[in-house]
């Protein structure tokens, strides 16, 4: 779950195929390569499909055992790696409308691990209040990336970001700019 459109509402991404490389001998009703299913959470407690109106890579079938998640060209838009069996990884970039507003959190430990894995992160930013974790892993040929995104919608300034390190101190940082990569480092900041 990721927040592809940066409205501060995380949207599920779905990377489909089937186990068996010749399932359809015996199973007409599926095949081993299928198209990759994405999402969109409405905002009220729904998901829609829009699978078929998110570009042509949306359109590959493959059959996909994981992917992982990043801002990868720095555009502030979460961009998708697709494991495939069998076949090359397919490479989503994220052209979605650049209207809404994001901050993406790195983090630098000096007394807890130096990525700040196990971290929590609380970013309010106005009426919305968002909670992420920092993982090095997250499943089996998946990935979340190190460093929390975070879609805030037409909010252009976070009220308050806390950070909760696993060592035990808190981080808190008030009146950030949206839209960048911020770094905020252990002890640099404290409540």
């Amino acid at each position: 779950m990721l927040d592809f459109d940066n409205n501060g509402h995380r949207d599920l991404f779905i990377a489909c195929g089937h186990l068996q490389y010749n399932v359809e001998l015996w199973d007409d009703t599926t095949s081993y390569e299928a198209r990759n299913i994405l999402l969109q959470n409405t905002g009220q407690g729904k998901f829609i499909d829009i699978s078929a109106r998110s570009g042509d890579g949306m359109a590959v079938k493959r059959s996909s055992r994981g992917a992982a998640f990043d801002d990868l060209d720095n555009d502030g838009k979460i961009d998708v790696v697709i494991l495939n069996s069998r076949r090359e990884p397919t490479l989503l970039r994220n052209d979605s409308p650049g209207q809404n507003h994001w901050i993406e959190i790195r983090l630098r430990g000096t007394r807890s691990n130096r990525d700040g894995i196990g971290a929590r992160i609380k970013v309010v930013a106005g009426d919305l209040t968002q909670v992420d974790e920092v993982h090095s892993g997250r499943g089996y040929q998946r990935h979340y990336g190190m460093y929390p995104h975070f879609g805030i919608g037409n909010r252009t300034r976070i009220d308050r970001i806390e950070v909760r390190w696993i060592g035990g101190g808190t981080d808190v940082l008030e009146g950030v700019e949206a839209d960048r990569l911020l770094q905020i480092t252990e002890g640099s900041s404290h409540q």
